[in-house]
């Protein structure tokens, strides 16, 4: 609010300084995480009808690029977001990426020439494998091309597209070893990224590539990206046919940070089947009472709340899927006319191997089981 005093100067002054104030600091920064955090997007396939878990329409997808051509966003490219986010520094408000898993190209074909038209940046993650000869993947020639035309940023998969959590320490590494040393024979550099095919890690594939220089690890579990989030699993919100509709994405692209910390189970990769989950929000958020939480298959969770931001989710049955996402989300009391209700998130996908796959035919494809977790914000 304006100060108003009657020296003519000072009027001026009071403005000028009030002004300033209110555009330097953004609408959304009610908490610390607020002032540099970001929205990232995942797409796999685009406008392959016959994959619908992992595709999304070109109409869609198009549709996407319009909203944030118009809606107030600003699509930075990940690496000036990644540095950013680490160094502290304050990004603008709504800021978004886009990325892709798989380097189909379906997502050549029907997406890069839109989002080259639009002048908005993205960044491909790919097994090298595929890279080195699958005709349905962008090659290294292509890939070569598009690092060319200043919008696109890459980052890498193990060089097969495996479930990282049912292989070796070994096996791992050399995976990723292998990935790193075609990427940089092909490309000249190390890879900055990496990206959990399937969103699937487990406390020791987490570790493994700590071991490594990569400035950020994705993962498929939803939620938004700030200075206090796990950089050894980074969360994307997935945009397919079922889950890209446009009032889903708007909702997405316009979600704020849900800090928390002591995340249990430690371990993504289930060792007791119903898990106890549990997580403790930031001090900086006092009133929790409108927190729920959603499961994949399940629906609305039932919360215990010990005191002291402490929350923790009952489940009553096993899970029944081998993948299983877990979304937490709390109203923002901020209201910005002509934009809509902004919501935090947090998010977490839990394994059970014991259950098979659910993916589809193509072994490259992330399966994203339980994207309805993500449809229900909502209040207790």
């Amino acid at each position: 609010m304006l100060t108003i005093q009657k020296h003519k100067c000072g009027v001026l002054y009071s403005a000028i300084l009030g002004l300033s104030l209110l555009l330097a600091t953004p609408a959304h920064a009610s908490i610390e995480a607020d002032q540099s955090s970001a929205v990232v997007f995942v797409y796999q396939r685009i406008g392959e009808d016959s994959m619908p878990r992992s595709s999304i329409s070109t109409d869609q997808f198009r549709a996407h690029i319009n909203e944030l051509k118009a809606g107030g966003y600003k699509v930075l490219p990940l690496p000036k977001i990644i540095e950013a986010i680490r160094a502290g520094d304050t990004l603008p408000q709504n800021t978004v990426a886009i990325t892709f898993d798989g380097a189909y190209t379906s997502t050549l074909n029907n997406a890069l020439p839109l989002l080259k038209e639009a002048g908005l940046p993205y960044t491909l993650f790919f097994a090298t494998d595929m890279a080195d000869g699958a005709p349905t993947h962008a090659g290294w020639d292509q890939l070569k091309s598009l690092s060319r035309d200043g919008l696109a940023s890459f980052g890498i998969m193990p060089s097969g597209y495996v479930h990282m959590v049912g292989q070796t320490p070994a096996q791992n590494a050399a995976l990723v070893n292998k990935a790193m040393t075609r990427f940089k024979e092909e490309m000249g550099e190390d890879p900055p990224f990496f990206a959990y095919p399937y969103g699937e890690y487990s406390a020791a594939v987490k570790k493994l590539l700590g071991d490594y220089a990569f400035k950020a690890v994705f993962a498929l579990q939803s939620g938004v990206v700030h200075g206090k989030s796990d950089f050894l699993a980074l969360p994307r919100f997935i945009m397919t046919d079922n889950y890209g509709d446009l009032d889903r994405f708007r909702l997405t692209a316009n979600a704020l940070p849900l800090p928390v910390s002591d995340v249990i189970p430690e371990d993504m990769v289930l060792k007791d089947n119903p898990p106890l989950v549990g997580f403790t929000v930031s001090p900086e958020l006092t009133s929790l009472s409108k927190l729920s939480c959603f499961a994949s298959g399940i629906g609305k969770l039932d919360l215990a709340r010990p005191g002291s931001g402490r929350i923790e989710i009952r489940l009553k049955e096993p899970l029944q899927e081998r993948r299983t996402r877990i979304n937490c989300t709390l109203p923002d009391d901020t209201i910005i006319p002509g934009r809509p209700q902004s919501w935090r998130w947090f998010g977490v996908q839990l394994i059970a191997p014991d259950f098979g796959d659910d993916s589809e035919a193509d072994p490259a494809t992330p399966a994203q089981s339980g994207a309805d977790a993500d449809e229900n914000p909502g209040e207790e």
